[in-house]
């Protein structure tokens, strides 16, 4: 597998198995290999898309331009979501969330905010601080905590915890 750095725009060939944070995925692994990522609080940009991704550490931002795309992580300080049919799952605390797509999902127990500008986008959370969404047929669901929410557009559906005094 090869990978574009970023920073110098140079390839280097590294284990498909195991990529470093900060840089760009330019190839595909082989056919059905997931590829592993280990984040070290580097910017990560994925880009292929029908990939299967997992990213372990603590994130910095993480963007994923690839459709179609399957991707697993443990935290990011910011997420942004440009590819459609991407589903992505955290298992602890996402910055913010930009969803700028259509047929995406985003999964998490904890957020601080996200920002869906797309259609027929879902997203759950365990505690959200605040939501914005802009489009159609998008569906929200946060299950605890108070959360600010702000919707444009038709058909959308947006469940938030509802505090009992």
């Amino acid at each position: 597998m090869t990978a574009i750095s970023r920073a110098t725009g140079a390839l280097a060939a590294l284990a498909p198995a195991a990529l470093v944070a900060g840089l760009t995925v330019a190839a595909p692994a082989p056919a059905g290999a997931a590829v592993t990522i280990t984040c070290t609080g580097a910017p990560v940009v994925l880009t292929e898309s029908t990939e299967v991704y997992t990213l372990t550490g603590a994130c910095g931002a993480v963007t994923v331009r690839g459709s179609n795309v399957t991707v697993s992580l443990t935290s990011a300080t910011a997420l942004t979501v440009t590819g459609s049919n991407t589903r992505v799952v955290a298992s602890r605390t996402l910055g913010p969330v930009l969803v700028k797509a259509a047929n995406s999902a985003v999964t998490a127990p904890k957020g601080t905010s996200v920002k869906i500008k797309g259609a027929n986008n879902k997203v759950v959370y365990g505690k959200l601080r605040k939501v914005v969404v802009r489009g159609a047929n998008n569906v929200v669901r946060v299950k605890a905590g108070k959360t600010k929410v702000k919707v444009r557009g038709a058909n959308n559906v947006i469940r938030v915890h509802k505090r009992t005094r």
